[in-house]
C-alpha cells in the first residue's frame, strides 16, 4: 500500500483544459494573442468616460486619484437560466460567483468533460476576492437577510460550482490573498495524487469593486502614482488593480486518454509561509521565497538547469521585486544553476488581479511551454538598479521569441506570493508530442455534427460562431469537428444534428440560420412489410457489423421473418448506442418485432407469429378465404397463449388499432391477435408509416442510418458516440465554447428592479386581515423573491430558480401578508403556484374552523364558570 502511494505521488498532473477572462481578453486565445503582441491591456479612461461610468466629480478632482486599471468588460452580464438561478437571486448574487460559474462551464468544455451523466469525480478548489458588491446593495429585509448572508459569503463559491454543475469531488474554498490561485492548484494536485478526485478544477476570481475604474494612490502605499505597472524596472513605483478570472482543469497524466488534449504537465509544486522571519506581517521574505522554489524543484525531480522561463509574481513595487529576484538568485545559486532563463511578469499587461493573479501567470506559462514561445513582458525598459542579474543567467524577456531548442522538454516555473507570507511555486513541462498521426478509417463514412444550447438565443449564436470557425479558420477535418462536438461539448436541451461527408457542407448548413429540432417524444417505427434488400454499402457494414448476415431476401414468409430478425438487430444496435425510445410504432406484423424488443415476447415466438400473420394475409390476398384466415388467427392465439408473455418495457403503438400496448401492463394474446385481425380486415394506415422514423428504412445507406441516430439525439437520446465509430477516435480541434445567453443583472449603483405590487405586510400574524383571493397575492410574492414576472398557476417554483432558502422568504411573506403559517416542507412539496395557493387556502380554512371551535369552547367554559 505504501509503495503504491509513493508511485502515485510521483505521477505528473496534466493540464487538460483552461478558461479565463482577463483585461482585454474574453477567452484564452485572445489573452495569448495580446501577450504575444507585447501589449498592455491596462486602460486609462478619459474624464468623460469616467463620468459616464458614474465616477463623482470629487473623485475626479482628487489629485491622488489615478484613473488606470485592468478592467473586465461586461461584469454585469449573466445567464441565470442556464444554472437554474432565478433573476432575483442573480441580481443580488456576487458577480464574482456569476463569472466564475460561467467560466467553470467553459473550462470543462475546453477539457472535453461536458456530459453530466458520464463525468468522473470532479473536485473544485477555488478562491475569490471579498464580496464588495453586497456592500453596494440595499439592506435586505428580515425575510431575505439569512438567505443573502449565505449566498454572499466568498466561501460559498466552490459549493455553488459543485451544486450547479453537479460535481461530486471535494469542494474546497481557498484563500491566501495574492497567492490564492496557485495555492488552489497545489491543493488540487495533491487531491488528485491522493485519489480524492479524478479531475480537479482549480482557479480564482477577483473583481475590483466599487471603483474598478481607478484608485487613490497614497504616499508610502503599494499603488503606483503614475498609473504604470513596471515589474523589475528602474521606473517601477508600485502596482495597480485589475479584475479577472482564470481556471485550469487538471487530471492525472496516467488517466489521460485519446480524446484528451494535454496543454502542459505539472511536474511539481510547493507551498510554504514566511513565518515571522521578516520585517512585518505584510513584508516579503527572501528566505521563504527561496525555500519554496527549492522545494518545488525537488518535488518535480527535474534538472533545474532545464527551467528556461520563470513567470514571476512581479508586482512592480520597489521593495517586493528586488526581494523576489534575490530569492530566485539564491535558489539557483544553491542548486548550482547559471543557465539562461527568461523572466516574465504578466501584471504589466493586466494589472494585479489579487486572488486571481497567479492564475493569469499560470495560464500564460501553460500556453508558452505548449507553443514553444516566450511572450514579451510589456512596459519593461531598464532593469532596476536594486536588482543585479549579472552572471546568474537570468534576464527579463522584453520581446516575443521562440523557445530555444534543447534536447529536453520545455520547462518553466510560476511563482505567486501572498500578503501574509504564503508562497507558491509550480513547475511546468511541455506535453509530449504524438507523432502517430491521425487514424484513417477503412472506408469513408459520413459524420454526425451535433449542436445544442440551453436557449434559442445561445443556439443561434453558437451556430454563427461555429460556421465562422469551420469556414473562416484553418482547414479542419470533418471527423475531428464531429468528434469535438460529440465528445467534448455539453448536450443541452435544444438540439440539432446534421449528417455530412465534409466540413464545408456542415459550415454551409450552419450559415443558413438553422433552428433546433422541436422537442418531443422519441418514437421509432417498425414496418416489416417493406420489401427488398437493404444496402450492401461497405460504409453501412462498417457501422453495423453483422448486417450482411441478416439480409432479407425479398417477399414471402422467409423475407418477412428475415426482416423481423433485422429489425430486432437494428433496435439492439440503437439500444447499444444509448437510444431508449418513448414508444415503438408498428405496422402489421411489426408489432411482434416491437413486442420482442420491448421484452414482452420471446424472439422465437415472435418469428412464428410473423409466419402465421403472413399466412393469414396470403389466405385473404390470394383466395379471399376469410374462414381460412380466421383459422390461422386461432392458431396464432394458441401460439401466444402458450408463450411466456411479460409486461412491455416500452409502449408499443400499432397504427392498425386505436389503443396502444402500454408499458408495464401485462401483454395478452388477445391484444396481439387483435392487431393482426385489424390489419387483415382494415388494411394499413398509410399515414401511420410517416409519424415516426422507420428503423428498417434507415438501413438503406450509412447516411440514412446516421440520420436516424442524429434524429434520436435531437429528441433527447444520450447517444454513446464512442460506439458509433469504434477504434481510434479523431483528434479534437479547437472550436468555440458555449455562448451564454447573458442579460444585465446589476442592482448596485442605481435603483433596483421595481418589485411587483403586493398586499401590504402586517406587523404580526395576529390581527392580519388576509385578502379573499390568495392566488394574486402569492403570485406577487413569487415575483418579488424570484425576480420574475407573469407567473402562471402551473409554473414550478424550482423551474423558476427557487430553492429552500428562497422558499423560506416565501414562507415569511405568506405569514405576514396572508396571516397563515405554512411549513417549509409543505411549501416545497406543493411546488407550483396553484399548489401553494391551495395549501394556503386549506390552512386558512383549518385555522377558521379551529377559531370557531375555540370560541364555542370558551363560551361553554364561561357558562360553566357562571
Amino acid at each position: 500500500m505504501i509503495r503504491m502511494t509513493l508511485l502515485q505521488e510521483q505521477q505528473p498532473i496534466a493540464v487538460v483544459g483552461m478558461a479565463c477572462r482577463f483585461p482585454g481578453a474574453r477567452n484564452v486565445q485572445e489573452y495569448w494573442e495580446r501577450l504575444c503582441q507585447g501589449e498592455s491591456s491596462i486602460v486609462r479612461p478619459s474624464e468623460d468616460v469616467l463620468r459616464s461610468m458614474g465616477v463623482p466629480e470629487e473623485v475626479l478632482s482628487d489629485e491622488r486619484y489615478v484613473p488606470a486599471a485592468g478592467l473586465l468588460e461586461d461584469m454585469d452580464l449573466f445567464d441565470p437560466g442556464y444554472f437554474g438561478i432565478s433573476p432575483g437571486e442573480a441580481e443580488n448574487m456576487d458577480p464574482q460567483h456569476r463569472i466564475f460559474l460561467q467560466e467553470a462551464v467553459h473550462a470543462l468544455e475546453h477539457a472535453g468533460i461536458a456530459d453530466p451523466g458520464r463525468r468522473p469525480r470532479i473536485g473544485v478548489f477555488c478562491g475569490t476576492g471579498e464580496n464588495r458588491y453586497a456592500e453596494l446593495l440595499e439592506r435586505p429585509d428580515d425575510a431575505a437577510r439569512a438567505h443573502r448572508h449565505m449566498i454572499d459569503t466568498p466561501a460559498a463559491l466552490p459549493l455553488r460550482v459543485s451544486y450547479h454543475l453537479d460535481l461530486n469531488g471535494p469542494s474546497v474554498f481557498v484563500s491566501s490573498l495574492c497567492s490564492t490561485s496557485l495555492t488552489a492548484v497545489h491543493l488540487a494536485r495533491r487531491s488528485l495524487l491522493a485519489g480524492d478526485c479524478d479531475v480537479a478544477l482549480a482557479g480564482a476570481v477577483s473583481l475590483q469593486l466599487p471603483r474598478h475604474h481607478g484608485y487613490r494612490a497614497v504616499d508610502g502605499g503599494v499603488a503606483s502614482a503614475t498609473g504604470e505597472l513596471r515589474p523589475f524596472d528602474a521606473a517601477a513605483d508600485g502596482t495597480l488593480p485589475g479584475s479577472g478570472v482564470g481556471i485550469v482543469v487538471l487530471k492525472r497524466l496516467g488517466d489521460v486518454h485519446d480524446r484528451d488534449v494535454v496543454h502542459a504537465v505539472i511536474r511539481g509544486s510547493a507551498l510554504n509561509n514566511d513565518g515571522a522571519n521578516k520585517q512585518s506581517f505584510a513584508a516579503p521574505s527572501v528566505d521563504g521565497q527561496r525555500e519554496v522554489i527549492v522545494a518545488a524543484l525537488a518535488d518535480a525531480g527535474v534538472d533545474p538547469t532545464t527551467i528556461g522561463f520563470v513567470e514571476a509574481h512581479g508586482t512592480g513595487t520597489p521593495l517586493g521585486d528586488p526581494i523576489e529576484m534575490a530569492a530566485l538568485k539564491e535558489a539557483r545559486a544553491r542548486l548550482g544553476v547559471s543557465s539562461p532563463c527568461a523572466i516574465g511578469a504578466v501584471k504589466s499587461s493586466v494589472g494585479h488581479l489579487d486572488t486571481a493573479a497567479g492564475m493569469a501567470g499560470l495560464i500564460k506559462t501553460v500556453i508558452a511551454v505548449r507553443e514553444g514561445v516566450v511572450p514579451a513582458m510589456a512596459g519593461h525598459v531598464e532593469l532596476s538598479p536594486a536588482i543585479d542579474l549579472d552572471g546568474t543567467g537570468l534576464f527579463v524577456n522584453t520581446r516575443t521569441q521562440p523557445w530555444p531548442q534543447t534536447a529536453v522538454p520545455r520547462r518553466a516555473a510560476v511563482t505567486a506570493l501572498g500578503v501574509g507570507g504564503t508562497n507558491a511555486h509550480v513547475i511546468l513541462e511541455a506535453p509530449s508530442t504524438d507523432t502517430s498521426g491521425e487514424a484513417v478509417p477503412a472506408v469513408d463514412l459520413p459524420e454526425v455534427f451535433p449542436v445544442s444550447a440551453h436557449s434559442a438565443a445561445s443556439f443561434e449564436r453558437l451556430c454563427t460562431e461555429l460556421a465562422h470557425a469551420v469556414a473562416g479558420g484553418p482547414d479542419l477535418p470533418a471527423a475531428s469537428i464531429a468528434a469535438t462536438l460529440q465528445h467534448r461539448r455539453g448536450h443541452r436541451r435544444l438540439r440539432r444534428a446534421w449528417v455530412y461527408e465534409s466540413a464545408g457542407e456542415f459550415a454551409e448548413a450552419l450559415g443558413s440560420a438553422p433552428r433546433p429540432a422541436v422537442p418531443g417524444e422519441l418514437v421509432l417505427h417498425v414496418d416489416l412489410e417493406r420489401e427488398g434488400r437493404f444496402s450492401s454499402d461497405p460504409a453501412l457494414g462498417a457501422l453495423l457489423p453483422g448486417l450482411a448476415e441478416e439480409q432479407p431476401d425479398g417477399g414471402g414468409s422467409d423475407g418477412l421473418e428475415s426482416r423481423l430478425r433485422t429489425a430486432c438487430r437494428a433496435l439492439e444496435w440503437l439500444r447499444d448506442l444509448g437510444v431508449r425510445p418513448h414508444a415503438l410504432s408498428t405496422t402489421g406484423a411489426g408489432v411482434y418485432a416491437a413486442a420482442a424488443h420491448a421484452g414482452g415476447l420471446p424472439v422465437d415466438v415472435a418469428r412464428r407469429c410473423v409466419r402465421l400473420h403472413e399466412l393469414a394475409f396470403a389466405a385473404v390476398r390470394d383466395h379471399g378465404d376469410l374462414d381460412a384466415a380466421e383459422q390461422i388467427l386461432q392458431s396464432l392465439e394458441q401460439e401466444l397463449s402458450a408463450a411466456a408473455l411479460e409486461p412491455l418495457t416500452c409502449e408499443v403503438r400499432p397504427v392498425d388499432i386505436d389503443r396502444p400496448l402500454r408499458a408495464g401492463t401485462p401483454l395478452t394474446a388477445v391484444r396481439l391477435v387483435d392487431v393482426t385481425r385489424s390489419a387483415l380486415l382494415d388494411g394499413f394506415d398509410e399515414q401511420g408509416r410517416t409519424e415516426a422514423v422507420d428503423v428498417l428504412g434507415a438501413l438503406g445507406s450509412a447516411r440514412r442510418w446516421l440520420s436516424l441516430v442524429a434524429h434520436c439525439w435531437e429528441l433527447g437520446a444520450e447517444v454513446a458516440w464512442e460506439r458509433l465509430h469504434p477504434g481510434t477516435p479523431a483528434r479534437p480541434v479547437d472550436l468555440p465554447l458555449y455562448p451564454f445567453d447573458e442579460q444585465r443583472y446589476w442592482a448596485a449603483g442605481g435603483a433596483p428592479v421595481p418589485a411587483p405590487e403586493t398586499a401590504p405586510a402586517a406587523e404580526a400574524v395576529e390581527g392580519v386581515k388576509a385578502p379573499d383571493d390568495v392566488l394574486p397575492v402569492l403570485s406577487g410574492i413569487w415575483e418579488e423573491v424570484l425576480g420574475v414576472s407573469g407567473v402562471k398557476p402551473d409554473d414550478s417554483f424550482f423551474a423558476l430558480g427557487g430553492h429552500s432558502l428562497v422558499a423560506s422568504q416565501v414562507m415569511v411573506r405568506i405569514r405576514d401578508r396572508l396571516g397563515v403559517r405554512i411549513s417549509l416542507g409543505g411549501l416545497l412539496e406543493a411546488e407550483t403556484l396553484s399548489g401553494m395557493s391551495a395549501l394556503v387556502e386549506h390552512e386558512r380554512s383549518s385555522a377558521a374552523v379551529f377559531e370557531t371551535l375555540t370560541e364555542d369552547i370558551d363560551d361553554t367554559m364561561g357558562t360553566i364558570e357562571l
